[in-house]
């Protein structure tokens, strides 16, 4: 398994400050594992996947206007 990403490895990916990748997880809009109380960690694998679906249904709707 590949190690878990941090909110900093997760917002570089992503292209967007580590507060925003904090409101997503607020929001349940992003995959993510809580380790305690404080500490979150993303796998790899399910953020692909969770961006490629965002990215087909945005495209979806793009195409249906």
């Amino acid at each position: 398994m590949a190690p878990m990403w941090t909110v900093r490895e997760v917002a570089e990916f992503l292209h967007v400050r580590p507060i925003r990748v904090y409101e997503l997880v607020n929001a349940h809009l992003i995959p993510f594992t809580r380790i305690g109380r404080r500490q979150l960690r993303f796998d790899p694998a399910a953020i692909r996947q969770w961006l490629e679906a965002r990215t087909t249904q945005a495209q979806a709707e793009a195409s249906d206007r």
